[in-house]
């Protein structure tokens, strides 16, 4: 049950968003027992944003999960965040940030896991 939820300065192109989307389908597999099949994202283009004083190119993305996840999958995962979020949306990683929170609730469908 993972929720990607990304914040940038920038445009996201809807063809962009999509390659976003697959990508990072792929991508939380890096967190042992996540796939796509319960992946929920959402995008934020066009934000207001300042990090180090200026307004350049910037992303936030908060990654919540139900369970845990070991130091290292937390690693893999943050360093293909990362990658795609340079090559697609041409953010320098080190105005990236990724946070991830860990839930031991987690509610669907009229219910709690």
């Amino acid at each position: 049950m993972p929720f990607i939820h990304a914040k940038t300065n920038q445009n996201i192109a809807p063809e962009t968003e999509q390659k976003l989307k697959k990508e990072l389908g792929r991508a939380i597999e890096c967190l042992k027992g996540k796939s796509e099949t319960w992946l929920m994202l959402c995008f934020e283009p066009n934000q207001k944003m300042w990090f180090q004083g200026t307004d350049a190119p910037a992303a936030m993305v908060q990654v919540d999960i139900f369970g845990k996840a070991s130091d290292q999958e937390y690693n893999a995962l943050t360093k293909e965040i990362c990658r795609l979020f340079n090559s697609e949306l041409q953010i320098p990683q080190n105005r990236i940030y990724v946070k991830y929170s860990e839930n031991t609730h987690w509610g669907w469908n009229g219910g709690n896991f």
